[in-house]
């Protein structure tokens, strides 16, 4: 599992990928509220972005450690 995260995919996923679909189920959680769709809208806005709020958070710290463990060799 190490192998397929390495600096470039963790780079992708924290700097790219998870914000890039946070705002995007941001703005669809938006949409949908104004469109009427409240309850599930909030989900959108409450649960998915968080997901990729913490997906990116995680990526961020995961990469920064192994930049400190093969920097500190």
């Amino acid at each position: 599992m190490s192998l397929m995260l390495n600096k470039t995919t963790l780079t992708f996923i924290a700097f790219i990928a998870c914000p890039v679909l946070g705002l995007v189920t941001a703005v669809m959680g938006l949409v949908m509220i104004l469109s009427g769709d409240v309850i599930p809208g909030v989900i959108f806005l409450v649960v998915l972005t968080q997901v990729f709020v913490a997906g990116g958070i995680w990526a961020t710290r995961k990469r920064s450690s192994l930049t400190q463990d093969s920097s500190g060799q």
